[in-house]
């Protein structure tokens, strides 16, 4: 494998929106240099899920002599059964990339791939909330008899070695819900297949494309750098990037924003990618089958 000159870190989002203020993108390249923040290259303040889409695709504004390495920090598949497939049986669908096709197909017409549509046609998988217009409020819409907050087998192997709560992707509510990011991710990636520059890790063989995209869980690279919990403040991130090998973040790092851990999370990946990504465990874990390969995929960095 032709080895990677950038690494990539995205904080993504999958919010209702047109832009997003939690979307950030870091990026560094081989050697111990600090990753810095990208701005979008249409010069709005934030990033459009489909902007960041195009820029993975046109190799992330580098030459062509650059190899990219981009972690998201968002779930690329959901939990499969053996017997079932995927939603206890309402799809018999039997691979990841089958289903990011789905999910765009039931999505579409949705602006910047939002996954609402999937949810609506699917809602007795999830725990979700819809508006009442009468009483002004979010109703909490759950299906008790058969709602179940399953996980994937990667996430189970977060849990239990401490990495952090991995929270399922059929629970659309709080703040650390994940689940509607999810759903944005399979959209941007069902249409990333058709670039020839793109591989998605570990659904497709790396052929020494120029982009290779991986999952990732930020606390995961958090803790690699030894400290456990949300990153706040530039002193917790510059310990966290000397431990992950990297210099210190320089730039200005405001505690008050309410985004700043979305920026965080986006340098500590950057620099985590570059520490473990020429590490040959991390891309072979041992419970990563065939059929987990192909059906659920994996956190890059678990191991």
């Amino acid at each position: 494998m032709k080895s990677f000159t950038h690494y990539v870190g995205i904080d993504w989002t999958g919010a209702n929106k047109k832009r997003h203020r939690a979307l950030k993108i870091a990026i560094c390249e081989i050697g111990t240099n600090a990753p810095s923040l990208v701005s979008p290259p249409s010069g709005y303040v934030n990033w459009s899920r489909i902007e960041c889409a195009e820029w993975i695709s046109g190799g992330c504004g580098l030459n062509n002599e650059a190899r990219v390495l981009v972690g998201i920090d968002a779930a690329f598949g959901y939990p499969f059964y053996d017997e079932k497939g995927y939603l206890r049986g309402d799809l018999n669908i039997q691979s990841a990339p089958l289903m990011w096709s789905h999910v765009a197909k039931e999505c579409e017409g949705s602006h910047d791939y939002f996954g609402g549509k999937f949810v609506e046609r699917y809602s007795r998988h999830f725990r979700w909330q819809r508006y009442n217009r009468e009483q002004r409020k979010f109703d909490t819409i759950v299906d008790k008899d058969f709602f179940k907050p399953e996980l994937r087998r990667c996430e189970n192997i977060c849990i239990s070695e401490k990495y952090g709560p991995c929270v399922s992707v059929f629970n659309l509510i709080g703040a650390s819900q994940v689940g509607k990011s999810a759903l944005s991710t399979m959209i941007m990636l069902n249409e990333l297949q058709s670039s020839v520059n793109v591989c998605v890790w570990p659904f497709n063989e790396d052929r020494n494309q120029q982009v290779v995209l991986v999952e990732i869980y930020a606390a995961l690279f958090s803790k690699l750098g030894g400290h456990l919990g949300k990153v706040r403040d530039r002193g917790t991130l510059n310990c966290v990037l000397r431990g992950l090998g990297s210099k210190p973040y320089r730039q200005e790092l405001r505690e008050d924003d309410k985004n700043v851990d979305d920026i965080t999370d986006s340098l500590m990946t950057a620099a985590g990618l570059r520490h473990i990504a020429s590490r040959q465990q991390y891309w072979r874990p041992p419970e990563l089958s065939s059929m987990v390969r192909r059906t659920e995929g994996w956190i890059f960095g678990v191991t």
